[in-house]
């Protein structure tokens, strides 16, 4: 085996498949939102376009994008501290040997994506937080009715198109929701998502940009 990790070794692997599958079951129980391949998918896609854009190297683009594929993968377990249980897993799927400063950034991304007590320590950190906070699509909803047992649902089923733009000119990162008013008000997305929101800006700042937000096309932040 070639002793660099690559994005399709991860995304390939059964048990990081599994890890996501079982997570995504255990969630549907409770009717919580979806968290599974679905989920890792766009945040790995986000980290890695936000990466290009800002002319970052290929490798860094890589290793950011199996960071925020391999995130939540500790869901299987609990929720609660799950950021630093699928970093222990991440580990744990690599053998010993494979071990190197890469690998210990890519675990040390995943295993303080949740902590917005502080700025994310790295790139990798920064667009992870920034593939995982911005995702508010309404697919990840398991019913159309489940909108209705609480705000953070309301928020996901209004959102009718969503985009995450670069503007490498103005080192912008731009978040740009479509909203339908008639499920959810403006003023409770900001209720939910206000932290994220911040959280997005502060990764933003370690990349050298500015974060924006805009909703129905006016902006907010």
């Amino acid at each position: 085996m070639n002793d660099l990790l690559t994005f399709e070794e991860i995304k390939n692997n059964a048990e990081i498949q599994t890890y996501l599958e079982f997570t995504d079951k255990a969630f549907a129980l409770i009717g919580y939102k979806e968290h599974g391949i679905g989920h890792a998918l766009y945040a790995s896609e986000i980290a890695e376009r936000i990466l290009k854009y800002l002319g970052y190297s290929k490798r860094e683009q890589e290793l950011a994008k199996i960071a925020a594929y391999i995130h939540d993968v500790g869901n299987m377990i609990s929720k609660y501290e799950h950021d630093q249980s699928s970093a222990i897993m991440f580990l744990n799927v690599l053998s010993a040997d494979r071990y190197n400063e890469e690998v210990f950034a890519v675990a040390n991304a995943v295993g303080s994506h949740e902590d917005k007590t502080t700025d994310p320590v790295s790139s990798i950190a920064a667009v992870l937080v920034l593939g995982d906070k911005t995702d508010v699509r309404r697919e990840r909803l398991r019913a159309e009715d489940l909108y209705y047992i609480d705000k953070h649902s309301r928020v996901i089923a209004a959102c009718q198109k969503l985009d995450v733009i670069v503007n490498k000119e103005k080192m912008i990162i731009e978040l740009r929701i479509k909203i339908d008013t008639t499920i959810c008000s403006v003023m409770d997305y900001f209720e939910i998502f206000m932290s994220r929101t911040n959280y997005c800006r502060r990764a933003s700042s370690v990349l050298n940009c500015k974060f924006e937000l805009y909703i129905n096309e006016d902006k907010f932040l």
